[in-house]
């Protein structure tokens, strides 16, 4: 009897070993925190604890990314501040991954909620607008200016390595790029790029980039 049900515990123990091997093999047993950077993926699961927490998403190749937050990450949805516990399992986000100070472990420093409808509309406006933008000339200076080096961009977001750390900024729908003195595109801005940003911060406190130069940056007023 004794050798039946020993026989019976070895059976099941190598199927849940075989079974955690196959989700390994597939990249689903673990999950890995996210580098420093811009990342879009399936929200799987939020779990909150105090005014922090912990989220993981699905990136489009498949793998989990883990990262925390806390009441200084900010939040936003439909371009209004909100909290990461309303954000549901299945919403796409994009996530400004960074390290606060003298940590290594991932920290949610943006978090956007994004609707691909509202996404495409708003791509389209954005294009309406450039088409009709104002002059440089009058394109707000902001209060404050960063420069760095690019290390993640999206539509919505831009990262900087700084002298003093990484600098996270929103770009806006009329947000002006030079290159070399001449007016470009958002998509003519790609990671590794020194710029110069001339920014200021939006009523909710976070801060948004007016204009971001690159290229002969010296030879613009």
């Amino acid at each position: 009897m004794m050798s039946s049900n020993f026989k019976l515990y070895n059976v099941a123990v190598f199927r849940l070993a075989a079974g955690c091997g196959i989700l390994l093999a597939a990249g689903l047993c673990a999950q890995t925190e996210m580098p420093v950077g811009v990342y879009r993926g399936v929200l799987v699961s939020s779990q909150a604890a105090g005014t922090g927490g912990d989220i993981t998403i699905r990136d489009p190749q498949g793998a989990e990314l883990l990262c925390h937050y806390d009441a200084q990450s900010y939040v936003e949805r439909d371009r209004r501040h909100t909290s990461m516990p309303s954000i549901q399992p299945g919403e796409t986000v994009e996530v400004l991954a960074g390290h606060k100070p003298g940590s290594v472990s991932c920290y949610v420093r943006l978090a956007l909620v994004i609707n691909p409808a509202q996404e495409e509309a708003a791509a389209e406006r954005a294009r309406r607008a450039a088409f009709n933008a104002h002059s440089f000339f009058f394109t707000p200076t902001g209060d404050r200016t960063v420069a760095g080096v690019v290390v993640g961009i999206t539509s919505r977001l831009l990262m900087l390595r700084t002298k003093t750390g990484d600098a996270a900024l929103v770009l806006r729908p009329d947000t002006k790029y030079i290159d070399d003195g001449v007016r470009t595109e958002h998509t003519d801005l790609h990671v590794n790029t020194r710029v110069f940003v001339r920014a200021g911060r939006s009523i909710d406190g976070i801060v948004e980039a007016y204009q971001v130069i690159w290229g002969r940056i010296l030879a613009v007023p």
